[in-house]
């Protein structure tokens, strides 16, 4: 899905620009078929990359400060625990729990979901592009430091086994993908059967989509590269193999969101 005329989800021809989003080559596309919003010409890596570390000055500033910083010493920590603490909880609410729930978080950041699952004594696996963002946590939980994998998830999964997880959660990340088919097939992949993904992202038939258009805050052309409503999901999701496909209200509302479930 690296450059693509047709909609990526759908194949339909019937795309178009989206008005006011042309931020140069990697101005969005609107499929008039499914809705899908996506990037057609997606930049590479590096670009990409640069977009989540905030470049050189601020990747190192944040490398040499986070050394002298405390897990639960950032800003609004308990609101991050809160929210993180509402995904666990919905995951108890739509899971069974007959026995120690293996968890990855896809995107873990600074870790506040690993913390809400090691609070539930979940054995907590995560994934994350900007290794410097965890390394308070890694601080105060010195043996999560072989169960946290750098890189993107496209990079990394060929180290988790297949049926393996029996929850996989995707906050604010499906958005991000280069790949969202591919990437999904391989998290149903490393799901054991019965075991559910649990994602929130930008919801491009919301109420905050439609009131600000050009202007809303989710068309970052250089970090969400597809931006869906509830149908396109639930229709890609059956495409990679899931069976059950849930949704739910938002943990956060940002830039409206929805939250899907999806079962193997």
């Amino acid at each position: 899905m690296k450059s693509t005329t047709n909609c990526p989800l759908c194949k339909s021809s019937r795309t178009s620009a989206v008005p006011g989003s042309d931020k140069g080559k990697f101005n969005y596309k609107s499929c008039t078929n499914c809705g899908l919003i996506y990037v057609p010409n997606i930049a590479p890596k590096k670009k990409l990359y640069k977009s989540y570390d905030g470049g050189l000055i601020k990747s190192f500033r944040r490398k040499i400060l986070s050394r002298f910083r405390n897990f639960d010493s950032f800003g609004n920590f308990s609101n991050f625990i809160k929210k993180a603490d509402k995904i666990t909880s919905i995951v108890d609410k739509n899971i069974d729990k007959n026995k120690q729930l293996k968890l990855l978080d896809i995107g873990c950041n600074k870790g506040f979901l690993l913390y809400s699952a090691i609070q539930k004594n979940w054995d907590a696996y995560g994934v994350e592009l900007v290794p410097e963002l965890l390394i308070p946590f890694k601080k105060k939980y010195k043996e999560m430091d072989k169960k946290i994998f750098i890189g993107g998830f496209e990079d990394v999964y060929k180290n988790f086994k297949n049926n393996y997880f029996d929850v996989v959660t995707a906050i604010d990340v499906i958005e991000h993908f280069e790949d969202p088919k591919t990437d999904l097939e391989r998290i149903y992949n490393i799901l054991t059967p019965g075991g559910i993904l649990v994602i929130q992202t930008p919801d491009s038939s919301s109420d905050k989509a439609k009131q600000t258009g050009p202007k809303w805050g989710a068309l970052k052309p250089l970090e969400h590269l597809f931006l869906f409503n509830k149908d396109n999901y639930k229709s890609l999701a059956k495409d990679a193999g899931f069976s059950e496909i849930k949704f739910f209200e938002p943990f956060e509302e940002a830039d409206g969101n929805f939250v899907a479930i999806s079962k193997k």
